[in-house]
């Protein structure tokens, strides 16, 4: 049983492609569940309870990971935000004005809204996050003259988000430090003048695991925080509706991805195994006749090692309906051995289940 960690670069490709992939949309469907269930507001809510975790806890450690801390606020702040996402998948562009004024610029397609699910999300809830995290730079960075300026929303029809940070000359009140005026030429991206990580610092699989991490981080904290906001009922409701559409939507698309198509049971067991080896679980199969299989996990990510049974119950809705998606013949269940251990029986009962 290993956690496949000394692999070839080429294989890691593979690994962390398949995992961001299921992860972000995982992330992104948490989203949506939120407001379906709850409300638009509450989606607001919602991303800033995430947003502002993470940024409380790795901003400024960001800044000196990623080589910026000595820039000046307005800069380092831009450059966070365009270095951080792009490692995390995301596609960004920069633009540095002046030493105290630099854009950045969110470009499509949406990670977490895939599709046409972009469409659904009022400009109200980017707004609030604008609103929230850029305006919080100022505070974590210690500098009162900071401000940011949305110029631009793709819920208006415009090509991506886009703003700038700017230190003024004098503080900014909070009730200014971010502000909403619609520019409707700004200055062109250049990619040479784009800031680069060392790559002596950033080789191609530390980059590579960075992004992995960076989508479970953001499916962990999601999930976090329907149970902590919502309370463990309905939070955990919400994640096992957003495990089931997701497998669902996706079980077909998941086998052409990874070579491990087929809908009986040792392909299916095949594909839950090679998608918790992607996301770097200690996990094995082993083969059990014909009509049955198991995979034995040692780890939970991206929860390890607070994957409580809360966590571990809404998230079987998962693999559970991957299963029921590839053959309705096939039973998948799951029980603990001892606290950290658990093991997955799928079987083919040879009659139709649902």
């Amino acid at each position: 049983m290993s956690a496949r960690k000394d692999v070839k670069i080429e294989d890691l490709r593979k690994d962390v492609a398949y995992a961001w992939d299921v992860w972000s949309k995982q992330m992104g469907g948490l989203q949506m569940i939120v407001m379906r269930e709850k409300g638009v507001q509450a989606l607001a809510d919602f991303k800033l309870t995430v947003l502002g975790g993470h940024q409380e806890t790795h901003y400024l450690a960001g800044l000196e990971k990623l080589g910026i801390d000595g820039d000046t606020p307005a800069v380092a702040a831009a450059k966070y935000h365009y270095l951080s996402n792009k490692i995390g998948g995301l596609a960004l562009e920069y633009i540095e004005e002046s030493p105290k004024k630099a854009w950045i610029r969110y470009t499509p397609p949406n990670v977490f809204y895939a599709g046409m699910g972009a469409m659904a999300i009022p400009a109200q809830v980017q707004r609030a996050v604008f609103a929230a995290w850029h305006a919080n730079n100022a505070k974590y960075m210690n500098c009162p003259n900071l401000g940011y300026v949305v110029t631009k929303c793709f819920q208006d029809g415009h090509p991506y988000d886009e703003g700038y940070f700017i230190e003024y000359d004098q503080p900014v009140s909070a009730a200014n430090a971010v502000r909403f005026e619609h520019a409707e030429t700004t200055p062109e991206f250049d990619p040479d003048k784009a800031p680069k990580l060392d790559p002596e610092i950033w080789p191609e699989a530390r980059l590579l695991r960075a992004k992995r991490k960076y989508a479970g981080a953001y499916v962990r904290a999601g999930s976090e925080a329907l149970i902590n906001v919502f309370g463990a009922k309905p939070g955990s409701y919400m994640i096992d509706q957003t495990m089931r559409v997701v497998a669902m939507q996706y079980a077909q698309l998941m086998g052409q991805w990874t070579d491990h198509e087929g809908g009986d049971v040792h392909a299916i067991a095949s594909l839950l195994h090679r998608t918790l080896e992607a996301r770097e679980d200690e996990a094995s199969l082993e083969r059990i006749g014909n009509n049955r299989a198991a995979i034995t996990m040692k780890t939970y990510k991206p929860f390890d090692p607070d994957a409580n049974e809360t966590i571990r119950r809404a998230f079987f809705a998962f693999p559970e309906s991957v299963a029921r998606a590839l053959n309705g013949r096939v039973r998948i269940t799951r029980a603990m051995e001892g606290k950290e251990t658990e093991v997955w029986t799928l079987e083919d009962t040879g009659s139709w289940l649902y």
